[in-house]
């Protein structure tokens, strides 16, 4: 989930693999997703799609699923994923969030992990409208704050989460987005892996957490801001 990684994190997909092990372990997200709008049979685009984390989740379910991706080591680690998963529905395919390779009106779902709360994604969400069908819904994955995690973040993070979410004035409801938080987790209960994975994405606020008495399971909470294409 990018929402939470700094904005240093190497392409590595080794690393992109691990967090998806350790962020929403229940997959609480999926059942969210579910809840905004039903996934089966529908053709879905994930944009930002790492390693394709979310395409191989999804695919037993969905329709045609399109994971898009512009690193090129994410993008053919993606490849690599899902051409040994043999599932004929997923397709990898290289883009970029304000130029994506689909026609117009091709998914009815575009999930999206690189929208931020900031004007300058306003291309993007233009774009990520343009492949939707009329009726379809973007839905953006993100950072909703107020949680646990908070500790790990740049305090930038969290305020600038914690104003974008504001039920009055917050930049998502002033651009017509919906809010729903999905109250998630990150699992630490392998502490090899929480030692690896905290220092090496947070530095010293990682070695000052695992320096005192710590739990292993942090409540993250996540948001889903999500709106229909008119």
């Amino acid at each position: 989930m990018r929402a939470i990684l700094p904005p240093w994190t190497d392409p590595d997909p080794v690393l992109h693999a691990r967090l998806g092990d350790v962020i929403d372990p229940d997959r609480k997200v999926l059942a969210a997703l579910e809840r905004i709008t039903p996934l089966s049979g529908k053709r879905i685009a994930d944009v930002g799609t790492g390693i394709g984390h979310y395409p191989m989740l999804l695919a037993r379910h969905t329709g045609r699923t399109y994971g898009i991706e512009s690193q090129p080591e994410l993008l053919e680690a993606a490849r690599i994923r899902a051409g040994e998963a043999h599932q004929p529905n997923i397709r990898i395919v290289e883009g970029e969030p304000e130029a994506l390779p689909l026609r117009d009106g091709a998914v009815d779902v575009v999930l999206h992990g690189l929208i931020e709360a900031d004007d300058a994604c306003l291309p993007a969400i233009a774009e990520a409208l343009r492949v939707l069908r009329p009726g379809g819904r973007l839905i953006v994955m993100g950072y909703y704050g107020r949680d646990d995690v908070g500790a790990l973040l740049d305090p930038e993070v969290v305020s600038q989460a914690h104003d974008a979410t504001q039920r009055r004035t917050g930049w998502w409801l002033q651009h017509d987005f919906k809010i729903k938080v999905v109250h998630a987790r990150l699992d630490l209960h392998d502490e090899a892996t929480a030692q690896e994975l905290l220092i090496r994405l947070y530095g010293d606020r990682g070695r000052t957490f695992l320096a005192a008495p710590h739990r292993t399971s942090l409540e993250l909470k996540l948001g889903l801001y999500h709106r229909a294409r008119p």
